[in-house]
């Protein structure tokens, strides 16, 4: 392995689930900007004899990071923006990659030791952008790890309301991040989750760490994040895109650790004529069927997790949940099916008092 600089480093230990991760960088704002993304879906441990896995972090001194590559070898790219990989060299259970994390971004080269548990992360020296290169590695860590044990992947939003999880089911662009924001501004619920989550086998409920997309017909401070367009039945809608980090500083909100499932709340447009913005009715069980199913349609951000190249000595890939066991599991808890007229008037329409009687503590003001 490349020699790394270990004469000032600072160290963190991540936990989630029971799986622990060590962490090590040359600076401490660099791990801050790794636990920022990740906590509190994970917690911050006194470091371990054993851990299950190391990554090392280091710089490259030179202009542009590492050169290494290999144009006559195969790249593999992930899904939804993410790393593209080339296998520089593989043997003796040593595995040395090269890779962008964007196509336009500099070099980092990452080597692993299968025997010693532990993955080397070279990265450009003073290129900001490449921590993305660290949040990625810690959650293929996890993600892995956590879906090969039985957990399973939601497209969903989620919040904490008096210790529970509150579920969102719906389908792209339903309204799950708007009920969520509205959630928090509104009910004083703590944020888990914008479009990912992850449940347990024993219904525990992980907010899964993503940027947070909001629709700007929100009260929410357009001076941060990103704006993007985009068109949903032919009508344009505008997003603001917001770090986990620019989403708690500007807005204020406060997250959630992991915590047991509590409700669910699935979201479905209603062509009915003069039907009202929004009118929530006791969730059926094909409802809810129909739901995780879609919930569970995530192959991407699945495969993007997955740890294809043993990168943090886990497992490679992982099916796809069963929709009944999951749609069995959710209806264990109170849940309603909102049936919203105008999509439109989701930022705004008496949500709250519709699930009343349906989903406990959505009263404004309890």
């Amino acid at each position: 392995m490349t020699r790394l600089d270990q004469s000032v480093r600072a160290e963190t230990e991540l936990r989630l689930a029971g799986y622990r991760l060590h962490l090590s960088a040359p600076t401490g704002a660099l791990l801050e900007r790794v636990t920022s993304v990740l906590v509190p879906a994970c917690e911050v441990m006194n470091l371990a004899v054993e851990p299950d896995w190391s990554v090392w972090i280091g710089e490259d001194p030179r202009p542009g990071g590492s050169e290494e590559t290999a144009a006559d070898r195969p790249e593999l790219v992930l899904p939804r923006g993410g790393p593209r990989l080339t296998v520089l060299d593989n043997q003796g259970g040593r595995l040395r990659v090269s890779g962008r994390y964007r196509p336009d971004w500099a070099t980092a080269v990452i080597e692993v030791d299968a025997c010693a548990r532990r993955t080397q992360l070279v990265l450009p020296a003073g290129d900001t952008r490449a921590v993305r290169w660290c949040d990625w590695l810690a959650k293929v860590f996890f993600a892995s790890r956590l879906l090969q044990a039985g957990w399973r992947m939601l497209h969903a939003s989620a919040v904490a309301i008096d210790g529970r999880a509150l579920l969102f089911l719906a389908g792209q662009r339903g309204g799950k991040s708007t009920l969520a924001h509205r959630a928090c501004t509104e009910l004083g619920a703590a944020f888990l989750a914008d479009d990912l989550v992850l449940l347990g086998p024993d219904g525990t409920v992980v907010g899964w760490p993503t940027r947070v997309c909001l629709p700007v017909d929100l009260p929410v401070p357009r001076a941060v994040g990103t704006l993007l367009d985009g068109v949903v039945d032919g009508q344009v809608r505008r997003r603001l895109r917001l770090t986990p980090a620019e989403h708690r500083t500007a807005l204020g909100v406060t997250y959630s650790p992991p915590l047991p499932l509590g409700m669910v709340v699935v979201i479905a447009r209603t062509d009915a004529p003069q039907a009202p913005a929004v009118r929530a009715v006791p969730l059926d069980r094909d409802a809810l069927a129909s739901a995780a199913a879609e919930a569970l349609d995530v192959p991407a951000q699945r495969l993007f997790t997955s740890d294809l190249l043993g990168l943090t000595g886990g497992p490679r890939t992982s099916g796809s949940a069963d929709a009944d066991d999951v749609a069995r599991e959710l209806s264990e808890v109170p849940g309603a099916l909102l049936r919203v007229g105008d999509p439109t008037m989701v930022p705004t329409a008496p949500v709250w008092d519709a699930l009343i009687g349906l989903v406990p503590g959505v009263a404004v003001g309890t």
